[in-house]
This record gives structure tokens, C-alpha cells and sequence, in this order.
């Protein structure tokens, strides 16, 4: 049987540089002059001269061509959002093509077809970007403090300028005074704004920070995509800014949440919340971490791992908090919201036929569900016009949501589809 996952608290040298390092031994050796510097340098000949001429004009227009398939193919699988990564990536390519012509003009009449040919796959590596887990992890970092309660440690994410961390509930328990290390090593005390433990996010206030700590950027996770980079940075075993990678293995696991383990399943305090999947390392110590992307974009909290028997470090099977709901949640708490858990008053199942949604089995009576007109045999197959694809997301869905909040569901019903639109109640009533 699953065991439930178990929260825890040189650069290549480039041509221009290698050209200015040989400039500067030729110039220490002037006054030493040989006998063959003194014969006049060879003449190449016009074949040679229109063949790197070909080899330059064959290279400039590789890197035109692939930046505008990328640009092409960028915009039409992610659409508008992919804009500002596709023209960075364009900027980039630009920028290549404009020092390798550069490089070969100013050098066409000293390098060789061998030495032509190794400056195009020189550049060419250099602009791939085939070590992007480097750049991710010089962003992520800064925005990265270890957080420590009276019962443990874990990680936080800068949230903004007026000094919030945002972490995991279960890091910081019950604990009044809190210890936060910034990237500069510096020791800062802190306080506690809010926490959720129905979704396991917390909000702390350090008492004084410095440059060394900038707040991360959040990326909307609506655009995830399973297989793409995923980078998790925290401090395991109080190994302080360790860096792993991975990738987003799933999207939309739904798990018990930190609430479920401290006042257990038949209870208010515990919630199904919707995870990140990701192979990235994750060990006790990097909870309240973030998981990033490739752009150095934070998309979601690492929060728990999947053990099994005797093992309690990462077998390759991590969760990370979504930073939608991350945010989401981080706002309700600086804001004062009250806590609190919806109710749509149904159960049910995912459909076996092959049929995507939650299809009900049973409609409580007075229950919002019932209100709506909702009835057993119904299929739900949408949110707020957003696809369901189970019952555990139907789950995931309601439970984020706060009491009295209105929300339109979309349902078969026999051959026809139809809505309702609900006023959800309240979980904590259900339990009193």
C-alpha cells in the first residue's frame, strides 16, 4: 500500500577572449622577433578566401533561420506568453551572429578553413544554453533563506520588497519565535504573519534584511508542461543553498494536506491540494523551497516526498506546491482573511468508461450541490470553465476555495450539458 508523502521541515572561452590572450603574448614578444617573422606573410588564394566567405554566409544564416523557427514554433504552441522568451532567445542569436562575423572579418585573412569551421561550433555552443541549470541557480539564489522554528528548518521564498518570506505551515508548526539566514549568512529574527495548514503555505516578516535577498518572480503555472526543466533549491540536511534538477514528472497530483497528518483525514483541517510532481531531489530541509523553471521563474513550493518502508530521503518522487496557489494563499494570509475550507456536500468517483470529470454517487440534502439541482448521475466535467479531469481534482478545486464563494460547474447530464451555479458552504460547519 502508498504510504502518504511525509512533509519536512568558467565560463567557455569565447573567440574575442581568446584573441585579446594571443594579442597580448604577441605583444610581449615583439622585440624578440625570429627569422620567419621577418619574411612576408603568404598570400592566400581566392579559392580559399570564397570558400570561409561561404562557410561565414553559411553560418550567419543558420543561426537567422533557427532563431525564426524557434520564435515560430514558441508562438504557436504557447501562444502571447512565450513573446518575451522567444525575443530574449532572438536577442541572443542576434548577438552571435553579429560576433562571429565580427570575428571572421577581422580575421579572414589569418585563419585557416579548420579554424573558420571551429570558430561557427564554438559559437554555436556557447549561445545553446546547455547548461541552464547554472543560470537558473545564480537567479534562484538570492531569493532563498533558510528558516529555522523551534522544532526544525526548512526553506523560504523571498515574496517582496517589505521583507515577507512565504514557507511551508509544517516548518514552522507551532512556533512563536523564528530564525532566518539570508544568502549573506546574515542571522535576521522574524515573525509570523499567517498560516494555513489546510494547504500547508505560511507567511513570515523577517525584522531586518539586506541586498543580499531579492524577491523571487512567480510564474503562472496554467502554461506547466510535463518533461520540462524543473530546478529545486533549498537546504537539505542543513547543506545550505544546495541546487538539484529534474523534471516536472506530473501535474495536478492531488495529496493530503499538512492538516491531514496534524488533525487527521475526517476533518476540516485536512485538504486535498493539488502538487506539482518532480524528480528534482528533495530531501527534509527543503520544504518551503521553490521549484523553478528554466527562466529562473519560481512555479511552485517543494513540500513533501513519496517514501516507502524504512526511507525517509527522496527516492525520485517529489511535491511541490503550485505557485498559483501559493500566491493565492500568501495574499489571503497578509490580507487577514479568515481560514477556512468550501463545501460542495457530494460524493463521487472518476469515470471508468474513459470519460474525463467527477460523476456523483451522491448528493447531500440541504447541501449546496443540492441547491444547484445537481444529481447523482451527473457528470462534472468543468470549473469555472476550466476542464475537471477526476474526482480528485474536483476535490482539489472546491477545497482552495473559501466559504460563500460562488462558483459555476458545468455537468452532463444524459445527452445534454448543462450549469449551475453554486454557493458553496462551509466544511467546518459540517464537522462542528
Amino acid at each position: 500500500m502508498e504510504e502518504e508523502p511525509e512533509p519536512f521541515t568558467k565560463k567557455p572561452e569565447t573567440f574575442r577572449e581568446k584573441e585579446i590572450k594571443e594579442s597580448e603574448v604577441m605583444s610581449s614578444d615583439q622585440n624578440e622577433q625570429t627569422f620567419p617573422d621577418l619574411l612576408p606573410s603568404p598570400v592566400l588564394s581566392d579559392q580559399k578566401n570564397m570558400k570561409k566567405v561561404g562557410l561565414l554566409f553559411l553560418a550567419a544564416g543558420f543561426f537567422i533561420v533557427s532563431l525564426t523557427g524557434v520564435f515560430i514554433a514558441a508562438w504557436v504552441v504557447n501562444g502571447e506568453d512565450s513573446e518575451l522568451s522567444s525575443v530574449n532567445l532572438a536577442s541572443d542569436q542576434i548577438f552571435a551572429v553579429q560576433e562571429l562575423m565580427e570575428a571572421l572579418a577581422n580575421n579572414s585573412s589569418e585563419l585557416t578553413e579548420i579554424e573558420v569551421a571551429a570558430i561557427i561550433a564554438e559559437m554555436t555552443l556557447s549561445n545553446s544554453e546547455i547548461e541552464p541549470v547554472v543560470a537558473v541557480a545564480d537567479t534562484v539564489s538570492r531569493s532563498v533563506v533558510i528558516v529555522r522554528s523551534e522544532t526544525g528548518q526548512g526553506s523560504g521564498i523571498a515574496l517582496d520588497d517589505d521583507r515577507r518570506v512565504v514557507t511551508n505551515a509544517h516548518v514552522l508548526g507551532d512556533s512563536e519565535k523564528l530564525q532566518v539566514l539570508l544568502p549573506s549568512g546574515r542571522m535576521v529574527e522574524a515573525k509570523v504573519i499567517g498560516s494555513d495548514i489546510r494547504r500547508d503555505v505560511a507567511v513570515i516578516e523577517l525584522e531586518d534584511t539586506d541586498n543580499s535577498l531579492t524577491p523571487a518572480v512567480f510564474a503562472s503555472t496554467q502554461n506547466l508542461r510535463v518533461g520540462q526543466l524543473a530546478v529545486a533549491v533549498g537546504s537539505p540536511f542543513e547543506l545550505n543553498q544546495t541546487v538539484t534538477a529534474g523534471i516536472v514528472s506530473a501535474i495536478g497530483r492531488v495529496e493530503p494536506s499538512y492538516g491531514c497528518e496534524i488533525a487527521g483525514s475526517m476533518s476540516a483541517e485536512c485538504a486535498g491540494v493539488a502538487m506539482i510532481q518532480t524528480d528534482a531531489p528533495i530531501n527534509p530541509g527543503n520544504s518551503g523551497g521553490p521549484l523553478a523553471d528554466r527562466n529562473g521563474h519560481v512555479i511552485g513550493m517543494n513540500t513533501s516526498i513519496r517514501t516507502e518502508g524504512f526511507l525517509s530521503a527522496n527516492v525520485g518522487v517529489g511535491f511541490a506546491i503550485p505557485s498559483d496557489t501559493v500566491l493565492l494563499v500568501a495574499q489571503r494570509l497578509i490580507s487577514g482573511e479568515p481560514i477556512g475550507t468550501a463545501f460542495l456536500g457530494i460524493l463521487g468517483e472518476t469515470p471508468t468508461d474513459g470519460r474525463a470529470g467527477a460523476l456523483l454517487l451522491e448528493v447531500q440534502e440541504a447541501s449546496p450541490a443540492r441547491e444547484a439541482g445537481l444529481e447523482v448521475g451527473d457528470l462534472i466535467v468543468r470549473v469555472d470553465r476550466r476542464p475537471i479531469l477526476n474526482m480528485q481534482a474536483l476535490r482539489a478545486d472546491i477545497q482552495l476555495r473559501l466559504p460563500d464563494e460562488k462558483v459555476i460547474l458545468e455537468y452532463i447530464r444524459g445527452e445534454k450539458i448543462s450549469e449551475a451555479i453554486v454557493t458553496l458552504a462551509s466544511l467546518d460547519d459540517e464537522y462542528q
